[in-house]
């Protein structure tokens, strides 16, 4: 209206105005398309890129699917899916530590939403916005209690074997009233289940509590396993333990227990374990990473069944593997593998230097491998099965069936209480 009443001039700025606007706004999502337009090529591009270096996991992977028998294959599949396409994108890492940069400059103590949780101590531990029930236990402890009465049947006596999480009471410095992911309660309900059915369960909790060690040195803390040295004071543990409820003492003279014959190296910042891969070197630090072996004569067998490898000799030509140390690729190497490669399907270490020793089959998992290779000394044989790498439940109680054993060992990491970690005799329920 005012454009009108000042005439024919005003009326031609308006409309210059106008124009200019209508430019500016053209221009501006001209710039937005192109902008966007630039995004999804370069998008697509890394996606192109990403699937043509991943080709072989991706068939891998659709054969799994074709092999899939059932919804719980199907949930476990689309877990894997997710896993291996975020461990093979190029430049991962990068993006990892930019991440955990900005993290560490925002002085965050929780990371990707409750992940994980930085404690006062440096340890990096597991987030959780919920907690498991426990009402999955009383069956897994019914299987146990099977477990027990064959192994029984047998002449031979079964051991579980509890280790501990990070939050040991007492000692983890963590503020409770975080979300953390924390298995005691589940732990505590497993052995209260245990102990009334007359199961043998050590609880390493109380055991690493009493070894005098912190939690630094108990555990790593850019990594879910616990140390050399925790691995060792949980095998004079279970010495213990035998030597207590079974009145049987496989180190009679307290030779093999004793620290003062081992030799002990540390590698400084020479670790980024699992949990540090997921927050990047910057946020969690390094670890260093004390290795111990004996200092006595010994002679080993490993089998490797798995990879069909034969390794012999003394410690530490059997059943280490130094190049794990080197720190070439701290994103890609892991120093877990230095005893026992970690984890295997299946192995035996033979013992030649002790054929008097006990016999002791195990179901176990990663925890079990540097707390293994403490044992061996006082035993003749060791035969492992991971207790979460088989088939079927046939194949578990095949494995528990063959054979002649002493000692039967469960081992299970306590994040891993579910029912993967309990596939044996369960063709009852």
């Amino acid at each position: 209206m005012l454009c009108i009443w000042y005439g024919e001039d005003t009326i031609l700025l308006f409309i210059l105005i106008s124009e200019r606007k209508e430019d500016a706004v053209r221009e501006f999502f001209r710039k937005k398309y192109i902008a966007g337009t630039v995004f999804i090529i370069s998008l697509l591009a890394f996606s192109f890129v990403n699937a043509i270096c991943g080709t072989k996991m991706l068939q891998s992977l659709g054969k799994e699917l074709l092999q899939a028998g059932s919804a719980e294959d199907i949930r476990a599949w689309t877990e894997r899916v997710e896993a291996e396409v975020s461990e093979e994108i190029l430049g991962r890492m990068m993006f990892i530590e930019t991440y955990g940069y900005m993290q560490k400059l925002m002085g965050k103590r929780e990371f990707n939403n409750f992940a994980f949780i930085k404690g006062n101590d440096g340890m990096l531990y597991y987030g959780s916005l919920f907690q498991s029930a426990t009402d999955d236990l009383e069956i897994y402890a019914k299987r146990v209690n099977r477990l027990n009465e064959y192994v029984e049947s047998r002449g031979a006596k079964l051991i579980v074997v509890l280790p501990p999480s990070k939050i040991l009471n007492g000692i983890a410095d963590v503020d409770l009233s975080w979300p953390l992911n924390n298995p005691n309660y589940r732990i505590d309900k497993l052995m209260s289940l245990l102990q009334q059915n007359g199961v043998t369960a050590m609880d390493l909790r109380i055991d690493l509590a009493a070894s005098g060690l912190s939690l630094e040195e108990m555990f790593l803390k850019t990594d879910h396993h616990w140390t050399s040295r925790a691995g060792f004071a949980a095998a004079q543990g279970l010495v213990e333990l035998v030597r207590e409820r079974f009145q049987d003492d496989w180190d009679p003279d307290g030779f093999y227990c004793n620290p003062d014959h081992y030799n002990s190296i540390t590698y400084e910042q020479c670790m980024l374990g699992s949990t540090g891969r997921n927050t990047g070197a910057v946020y969690s630090g390094l670890d260093d990473y004390t290795l111990l072996w004996p200092s006595f004569e010994t002679e080993f067998t490993w089998e490797d069944y798995e990879h069909k490898d034969t390794y012999h000799g003394d410690f530490t030509h059997s059943l280490l593997d130094l190049s794990c140390l080197q720190t070439d690729s701290l994103y890609e190497n892991s120093v877990n593998r230095v005893y026992l490669n970690e984890i295997v399907d299946k192995d035996r270490i033979v013992n030649h230097l002790n054929s008097g020793g006990p016999r002791i089959k195990a179901l176990r998992d990663s925890y079990f491998s540097p707390m293994a290779c403490f044992l061996a000394p006082m035993c003749s044989e060791i035969d492992m099965m991971w207790g979460r790498g088989g088939d079927s439940p046939e194949e578990y109680e095949e494995f528990i069936k063959t054979g002649d054993y002493d000692y039967f060992i469960l081992e299970i990491y306590p994040y891993n209480l579910d029912n993967k970690s309990f596939q044996f005799f369960i063709d009852t329920e």
